[in-house]
């Protein structure tokens, strides 16, 4: 009898779990067709029929979600009822000698109001814990990671989820908090807050700024980043961003290349040739782009975006406040100029426009090279009107505006052979490189007036050290083209 028994508890147990997976409605019909009430090739009320159209089906399901919710309100009217009369009951049988209405309700309103402020102080009370437990897990957050670097900058912290495969591909550290970043770049994990968070006005400058004369007329403003930053900077140059590739077209900031080999790579005294400048470079490379560059190499949103508040500051200007100096930033991050990492940096967000830009060249018979923010275009010796510039220029255009630069048009030149045609400085019209007639003949003058000092008596250190670096910079370009010179800085350089 007792096993009789346990087998039935058990399948009503079985029974009752079944039910709470399956639902009432479902479990019955599951039954009816177990007990052949129900064929069990003839489909289910919540099963497509046999004829029946898909929008019907659609339509027949939603009636169907409808009456069971409306199912579900009845059960729950009917346990709202059986509980209403059980506390009548319980009424009944406490007041069963006296039933006073008056004294009933009084007494179940102090009842509900005691239940109902009871409530209250238990919400009251938890709200106040989960504020709490809110707080004390929001302050061991902050303390452990950074979670905050100023408005506007902030907006990747809570990704960190890293690509270590395309880390691997690249041949780069595995960093994957800002832990790992501080032990990274050798610095305490404070320093690594400190450097890292931005502030539109700030007590203290993480650069030197300085402005020295451009080329064209102007001034170039500097931003030198101080030991700290420098530091920092220095080691992500060195362990990440000379693994990335470079395309071949780019000759600024690279080992074994420089103008020299830019010039080189395009023919001598060609048909025509085009030099372009890109408009204000280094602050066109902004915050978002240099975390984005980060972020492509593999490294999580948290930690690129630390790298690119690493390697980006804003324009600022001191300004007295209250009696204090205060730096206000007046630009958004940018690029600095000055920064041992922002050659690189340029160099590697311009990859996608020196591929696209070489392509193009290709296609119309031209050679492409860039040096930094100038870029140049030769056409060897086929017929102009052979190649359709204009078109080309276009196109130039427009993969440059799509590649996020902008050409600076007071700069473009159009060099035919009948004009000077020099590239970064360097002259490539004549049968060899060399540089510009007017400079050579500085140098020629300047041995000229050394040969003078050191024959009326001795020749200064000073002027050595000047004729010294012109005679280096002449030797680099085209050594033999200017023997004659070198020979005569030589002696120079040699006397005693």
């Amino acid at each position: 009898m007792t096993e009789s028994n346990d087998i039935q508890k058990r399948t009503k147990s079985d029974y009752r779990e079944m039910i709470n997976k399956m639902g009432k409605k479902e479990f019955t019909l599951m039954k009816m067709q177990e007990y052949g009430f129900w064929p069990k090739d003839l489909p289910t009320p919540y099963e497509r029929q046999e004829n029946e159209t898909k929008e019907h089906y659609e339509a027949r399901k939603q009636l169907l979600k409808k009456y069971k919710g409306i199912v579900d309100q009845i059960a729950d009217l009917y346990q709202e009822k059986a509980d209403i009369n059980k506390k009548l009951r319980d009424l009944q049988k406490q007041y069963d000698e006296t039933w006073d209405i008056e004294k009933i309700r009084k007494d179940v309103a102090k009842q509900i109001l005691k239940e109902s402020v009871t409530r209250r102080a238990e919400r009251k009370r938890q709200k106040e814990l989960e504020k709490q437990r809110r707080s004390e897990a929001w302050k061991k957050k902050k303390a452990e990671t950074i979670v905050f670097l100023g408005k506007g900058y902030s907006s990747f912290l809570n990704h960190f989820e890293t690509d270590e495969s395309a880390l691997q591909s690249f041949q780069l550290p595995i960093i994957k908090t800002d832990k790992d970043l501080a032990e990274f770049l050798n610095i305490d994990y404070k320093k690594l807050r400190f450097i890292t968070y931005h502030r539109d006005v700030v007590d203290i400058d993480h650069y030197f700024r300085y402005t020295i004369p451009k080329a064209s007329g102007g001034k170039r403003l500097i931003a030198a980043p101080k030991n700290i930053l420098k530091s920092a900077q220095r080691t992500i140059l060195n362990d990440i961003l000379t693994n990335i590739p470079i395309d071949e077209h780019a000759h600024g900031f690279l080992q074994g290349k420089s103008i020299i080999t830019g010039a080189k790579s395009h023919p001598i005294q060609p048909e025509l040739l085009i030099n372009m400048d890109l408009e204000e470079f280094f602050p066109s490379i902004t915050f978002e782009r240099v975390r984005g560059m980060f972020h492509s190499f593999g490294y999580c949103g948290h930690v690129s975006t630390l790298l690119a508040m690493i390697c980006t500051y804003c324009e600022r200007i001191p300004l007295e406040i209250k009696d204090k100096e205060k730096y206000v930033a007046v630009s958004k991050r940018i690029l600095p100029q000055g920064s041992p990492a922002s050659p690189m940096i340029t160099n590697i967000i311009c990859y996608k426009l020196d591929r696209r830009l070489s392509g193009l060249a290709k296609t119309f018979n031209l050679t492409y090279s860039r040096y930094a923010d100038d870029m140049s275009f030769s056409l060897k010796d086929k017929n102009e009107a052979e190649v359709n510039i204009s078109r080309f220029l276009g196109l130039a255009m427009i993969i440059i505006k799509d590649e996020g630069f902008k050409i600076n048009h007071n700069k473009t030149r159009f060099l035919r052979q009948n004009n000077r045609q020099a590239i970064t400085g360097i002259v490539i019209n004549k049968d060899r490189i060399g540089v510009p007639r007017k400079w050579i003949k500085q140098f020629r003058a300047a041995i000229y007036n050394a040969e003078q000092l050191q024959t009326n008596g001795g020749l200064p250190g000073e002027i050595k050290r000047e004729i010294a670096g012109m005679a280096s910079w002449v030797k680099s370009v085209n050594p033999e083209r200017y023997k004659k010179y070198l020979t005569r800085a030589h002696n120079l350089l040699s006397e005693k």
